[in-house]
């Protein structure tokens, strides 16, 4: 029973990140129109990096050690530094709703790493919650994807695809290293690791670019950078190092349903067939990952047997 609770009480942070996550892409659409993309970032985790501190301080939680401090710096440039400046500049190139698409084939690449390099199963419902995940995110993104494309476009989409990819090495490095670590300090010594690259390379690229302050780019800025970035990451952790790996980021496909709709619903956007679609094949997709019964053996062990 209480494992069971536990469970619940991981579902409902995965829950709240989910939604967390997606209203903050509304509001990064709307921040950068304020200032630069990297200088956004920039100045996302500058503070999202403040507020930690400020929580470790009274927290006085126990430093990282060792080797840890190497990790987490690895951990830092995946998941803060590649994966934001990556976003940040496929976005000049490429509209948020796609962008949002992109960054959450993140699944796809949690699931074969975590098989590859965690040893974890890939049973059947898995694997074509997968599938089902995979055609639904096609279908959102629309033919248009495949049909009308030019060189700028590629360009950016396939940055997307490379912050995905970063986020995922991230979620496994996590999962390998920190499962029975303090989530906060992780968070925290990875954030301020990948803060510095963010923000030497707005340094670099938008270094004299004008800066607009006000009610609401502060509001966008504190959202993003306490919300959104410390608040979920650090949840994110906790959840991620709780369930599956696959279970747990196959749900986060979740988000750029909800930030299409939220799109939809507060700028505006096209609510179009191929995005119904989308939601419903992920939406079964995400069913047979976190509820459907697994079968008793997995892809690798089915093999075996096949090859017997």
């Amino acid at each position: 029973m209480k494992k069971l609770s536990g469970q619940y009480l991981y579902i409902f942070l995965l829950v709240t990140i989910i939604l967390l996550w997606s209203y903050g892409w509304v509001l990064t659409k709307m921040g950068l129109s304020y200032m630069g993309p990297f200088t956004f970032a920039a100045l996302r985790f500058v503070l999202a990096s403040l507020t930690m501190i400020i929580i470790l301080f009274f927290l006085k939680t126990p430093r990282p050690k060792g080797k840890e401090w190497m990790i987490l710096f690895i951990i830092g440039l995946l998941q803060t530094t590649a994966m934001f400046l990556f976003i940040n500049y496929g976005m000049m190139f490429v509209n948020v709703s796609k962008s949002s698409i992109l960054i959450y084939s993140m699944p796809i690449w949690s699931g074969i790493l975590g098989y590859l390099f965690l040893h974890e199963s890939l049973n059947y419902y898995k694997v074509v919650s997968l599938i089902l995940g995979i055609s639904g995110l096609v279908s959102i993104i629309g033919v248009d994807f495949f049909a009308v494309q030019n060189k700028s476009s590629i360009f950016g989409e396939c940055f997307l695809l490379l912050a995905a990819i970063s986020w995922a090495g991230a979620n496994i490095i996590v999962k390998k290293y920190f499962s029975n670590h303090n989530k906060i300090v992780v968070s925290t010594w990875q954030m301020i690791f990948g803060t510095i690259g963010v923000v030497v390379a707005a340094i670099l690229m938008e270094w004299g670019q004008p800066i607009q302050f006000t009610t609401m780019s502060m509001f966008i800025l504190i959202y993003t950078g306490v919300i959104a970035s410390s608040f979920c990451f650090t949840c994110w952790y906790v959840v991620l190092t709780k369930l599956d790996t696959t279970v747990a980021s196959i749900s986060l496909l979740f988000v750029p349903i909800v930030a299409i709709f939220l799109d939809w619903l507060l700028l505006n956007e096209k609510m179009t067939v191929n995005i119904a679609i989308g939601a419903l094949l992920i939406t079964i997709g995400v069913y047979l990952a976190t509820v459907a019964k697994p079968k008793k053996k997995s892809i690798k062990r089915f093999s075996t047997e096949i090859k017997s």
